[in-house]
């Protein structure tokens, strides 16, 4: 009988963790496309108004950034610093394809953040401006996308996997 009732507790324990953790998912994707915007307006004080080189930017960026955003920023640095003929362009996407895995957007958002790279370093300073306003708009509409997935999902999928546990348990019983 123990040990029935210590299955069940797993069953239902592990169960409303998977619905936690699925549901989680949303929060950290509001919370990253917060950050992006944040590093962004970081990124455009230092390159349009005091005028820092590219790859010194970035680096100021991911420091002033939190994990797992600042690593985009990080590996962008990295790769112009190797000097290996990338462009700017060509390192934003470098680093966003590496690090796409341990963010949690969807392909919308890496499609905004993408676009905005592509375009670094190899325009003036009046269409970087532009450049910047865009994929921030862009990034915040999503961000108000996002909040709206989140208070639609997260509540089902934290209910779902208590609701599944409980449905297994009675299964088993």
């Amino acid at each position: 009988m123990i040990i029935k009732i210590f299955g069940c507790l797993v069953i239902m324990t592990c169960a409303t963790s998977a619905g936690f953790l699925m549901a989680n998912g949303y929060k950290k994707r509001v919370w990253e496309l917060r950050a992006f915007q944040q590093a962004l307006q970081v990124l455009e004080s230092e390159i349009l108004y005091t005028s820092t080189p590219l790859p010194q930017a970035v680096d100021k960026t991911a420091h002033s950034t939190e994990a797992p955003v600042n690593r985009i920023f990080f590996d962008v640095g990295q790769i112009l610093e190797e000097r290996k003929g990338y462009t700017a362009g060509e390192a934003w996407c470098t680093a966003v394809d590496r690090n796409r895995d341990i963010l949690s957007l969807d392909c919308e958002d890496l499609q905004i953040i993408r676009s905005f790279g592509k375009n670094l370093g190899s325009i003036d300073k009046e269409n970087q401006e532009k450049s910047f306003k865009l994929a921030k708009y862009q990034l915040k509409a999503q961000q108000a996308k996002a909040e709206e997935e989140r208070s639609k999902n997260e509540r089902l999928y934290k209910n779902l996997g208590f609701l599944l546990g409980a449905a297994l348990v009675i299964l088993l019983i």
